[in-house]
């Protein structure tokens, strides 16, 4: 069961919080007989973020932050797959880059990595290491807030999806500030203890 939003602080990686949210949504959408489900959902989640990490070495600015906020999108396309949800590519689109924008919000240094790579050389190389564990971060609370918006949803509609209502949906998500800045710091934690995994990742797409 998802934990209590008092104890969210107490959280130890946000791959668990994560799990959890999905495997709620997976309930809420009777589709519990498929016990790998939620798991799936959370390996998206997981590869996306870890894409977010060749988003950070784009080296033009703010090409970057487009960069990911796509993949994140693309992302939202990827879970609605796995659940056989589908929704118009539009409201995904809008939704994800939204979901993008309010997130980058959280992490100031973003904005001043990206504008680091004006300098050439080291100020590249500089600014995409700054990125690489924001956007990472930034990418998983992004699939988190959209399981959790599915969810509540699926609640709502008794199983059923009205994604018209999924803007909404997702800013109520977004207004509970504390939760998701506690999700990011968690989850770039979780960035540097599976660094290593991440960067091998990355090479092998080079």
């Amino acid at each position: 069961m998802p934990k209590n939003i008092n104890n969210h602080n107490q959280m130890a990686s946000a791959y668990t919080e994560l799990y959890e949210a999905a495997t709620a949504l997976v309930a809420a959408l009777d589709k519990s007989a498929d016990k790998l489900l939620p798991q799936e959902i959370v390996d998206v989640v997981k590869l996306h973020a870890k894409f977010a990490v060749g988003s950070a070495w784009v080296p033009v600015p703010g090409a970057d932050i487009a960069a990911g906020a796509a993949n994140i999108w693309g992302m939202y396309i990827r879970i609605n797959n796995k659940l056989e949800i589908p929704a118009r590519e539009n409201i995904i689109k809008t939704v994800g880059t939204g979901v993008a924008t309010n997130l980058v919000s959280y992490i100031a240094m973003v904005g001043a990595a990206s504008a680091l790579k004006m300098i050439p050389g080291i100020g590249t190389m500089g600014g995409a290491i700054i990125m690489s564990a924001s956007l990472y971060a930034v990418t998983l609370a992004g699939g988190y807030i959209y399981v959790k918006a599915l969810t509540a949803l699926a609640n709502k509609g008794n199983g059923v999806i009205d994604f018209s209502q999924l803007e909404a949906a997702v800013k109520e998500i977004l207004n509970s500030k504390e939760i998701i800045k506690n999700f990011i710091n968690a989850a770039k934690k979780d960035y540097k203890v599976n660094k290593s995994e991440i960067d091998n990742i990355q090479s092998s797409k080079e």
